[in-house]
Formats: C-alpha cells, structure tokens, sequence
C-alpha cells in the first residue's frame, strides 16, 4: 500500500469513528433532552481524583467530647446546619465543613423519639435540624460581631459569659419536612427577628391575619412531638427546643468551649462559667435612651411613672414592671400607640440588665 492510499484507509476509519460518536450522541440526546453536545464533552474529560475531605476540628471536638451524632440514631433526621453555611445570621460560614448534628447522648435519644411520634402520625414527615450543639467561641463570634441594634440583640442572643444550653449539647433548633422534603410553612424562616417568629404572640397574629391557621397548627405539630419527647420551647424562636434548663446541664454535662483544636483543653467544665446570682426575673418597657441626663419628670414623658437606669454609658428610661412576657408585651404595645414607636421590652435579674433568652430560660 502506498502512502497515498495509506492516508485514506486512515481518513476512511477517522469519519467512521466519529459518525459513531455522533450517533451515540443523537441517542443521548434523544433519551435526556438535557444533555448537549458540550455536557457530553465534559463528561468525557479525566476528572481529577477528589480531594478528601478531613473531618473538620469542630467536629473532632464533638466527637472527643462523646456527643454522637443523631443520625446514627435515627437515619430518617434530616441535617441542614445553617452556621455550616452563608444562609444564617452573620452570612458566612462558622463550622466549616461539618455536615452532621451532635448533641449529648441523652438529648439525641429523645430527639429520636420526638422522630418515632412524628412518623406515628405522619410516616413521610421528618424532623430538620438547622443547628444542635454550638461551642462557645461560636457564640460570643456572632455576639461580638452581629450589627443589630441592642434591643434586638438583647432579645435573640444568649450571653457567651453564662453558656448558651447549645453549648452544652442540650438544645436543638428544629423544623419539620412534608413527604415531598420541602419544610413546612412556619410563617418566618430560621432565626427570624420578626416578631411572627414568637409563639408567645401567635394568637395576636392570627387574629391579624399575619398568621394562617395552617402555620400555627405546623407549629404546635411540631411544639406537641418535642414535648411529648422531653423538650420545652421558649416564648420567642418557634424552632428552639431545650432538653433542660440551664443549672441541671451545668451539673451535668461539660460545656464545648471551642470549634477549633488548640493546646489547651477543649472542655470548659460548667462550674467555671460566669454564674447568675439568685434570680429575680422582670420585666420592663424602655421607651427612652439618652446620653444626657433626663429628669423623669420631664414633660417627653407625658406624665407617666418613669425609671432611669444607667447602661453601656447611656441612661435609659423604663416605665412598668413585670413579672411575665406576656404583661410586658401589653403594655409595650399601649406604649407604641402613646407615641413611644421604638421602646421595646427589657429583662432584668435583679437590677442587672440581663438578654430575654436568658431571663426566659431563668423564668423556666
């Protein structure tokens, strides 16, 4: 054969090779209307290996600190760990590239059975679980960091000093997927400040009409297999549930001090947290901040019984006092309409200005 002939026998077997091709590609394209000619392309590149991914030190540290992961328990739990994530409060992601939930042995065990009374009445419902277990430093990250204004503050975040019960693995916040996996309508989405995120006002807002009954009949679901597993919410995050109050997980279990691996221990035993004194939890309407001294009979105050406390290097004017949210709510609201658009509810222990998550877990 010569060279002439050569060439063409290996055009000859070139076209056919790739009229093969082709036709392969027709087929694809034929049984996945999705696929186009640069997909295949890409799909016949040599991928590079993956890189192996190494459990994250945050998780390292739960592990060590025999927390167990839920789903090992109960595979049927979804996990979509928010502060694993962008979608959360700060907009970045706090836990690196953890994927599972870790509570404290105990808890996982009635979260798995708030799964089984779930499952009793609905079989292709499931629990979520956007966070379980928060070490501190992760806390007092988003303390330290969070750019909302103090009322707000005071109202969502748990002090770092006294120990969220997230850090000792003895609280969970939660939702609950429909059969199809979308999560039912809640009426705010996960750490909401909105006022509709508070159970304590659900009733108000379903008279309103900002609430449907659909989404508080999902809340109370969700409220009625947490209780009936050992959980208790508290009055302003639909999705939070604790597993006990604060002085029996201090007794019991050691708190997560850290989401990184570092010399020193990454344990913080209870009893070296920053203590409450004896609690006198109450209530107040803060209608005033001022950096200049006021009288309290000041004619801004329109004649009511003003109180001034001096806080953060401002001084700060309250009327009321109240024993339970719900009475300081009232009259917060009576407040807004004498003109008042910014007071907002503050808690005290005592005389000390403490967070409403705190004060309500000291009230429970």
């Amino acid at each position: 054969m010569n060279k002439k002939h050569y060439f063409i026998f290996l055009l000859i077997i070139f076209l056919s090779s790739c009229k093969n091709n082709e036709t392969v590609l027709q087929n694809d394209l034929k049984t996945n209307p999705t696929v186009t000619k640069s997909d295949t392309i890409k799909i016949e590149i040599k991928k590079t290996p993956e890189k192996k991914i190494d459990t994250s030190d945050i998780e390292k540290i739960f592990i060590n600190s025999r927390l167990i992961n839920v789903q090992k328990l109960d595979s049927t739990i979804k996990v979509d760990l928010r502060y694993a994530s962008k979608r959360n409060l700060m907009g970045f992601n706090m836990y690196g590239n953890i994927k599972n939930a870790y509570l404290q042995p105990y808890v996982a065990q009635k979260l798995a059975k708030a799964s089984k009374f779930l499952h009793d009445t609905f079989p292709n419902f499931n629990l979520l679980i956007y966070d379980a277990t928060r070490p501190q430093s992760i806390q007092q990250l988003i303390w330290d960091s969070i750019k909302i204004p103090e009322s707000e503050r005071y109202k969502f975040l748990s002090n770092p000093k006294y120990g969220s019960l997230h850090c000792f693995g003895a609280a969970v916040d939660i939702t609950i997927t429909d059969s199809a996996g979308n999560e039912l309508n809640m009426g705010t989405d996960f750490d909401s400040f909105e006022e509709l995120a508070y159970p304590i006002l659900e009733q108000k807002f379903l008279k309103t009409g900002k609430l449907s009954k659909q989404i508080i009949n999902n809340r109370k679901l969700l409220r009625k297999i947490m209780y009936k597993a050992g959980f208790f919410n508290i009055q302003t995050e639909w999705w939070h549930f604790n597993s006990c109050y604060r002085k029996e997980a201090r007794e019991k279990y050691a708190m997560i001090l850290n989401h990184k691996i570092e010399k020193t221990d990454n344990l913080l035993a209870s009893n070296t947290i920053t203590e409450l004194n004896k609690s006198n939890i109450y209530f107040k309407i803060q209608i005033k901040t001022s950096k200049q001294k006021l009288s309290t009979n000041n004619k801004i105050f329109k004649n009511l019984a003003v109180n001034r406390y001096y806080h953060e290097g401002l001084y700060k004017y309250t009327v009321g006092k109240y024993k339970t949210l719900e009475q300081a709510y009232e009259t917060r609201d009576k407040m807004r309409n004498l003109g008042y658009t910014d007071c907002f509810i503050a808690a005290f222990n005592n005389n000390d200005r403490i967070e409403i998550k705190t004060a309500i877990e000291l009230l429970n």
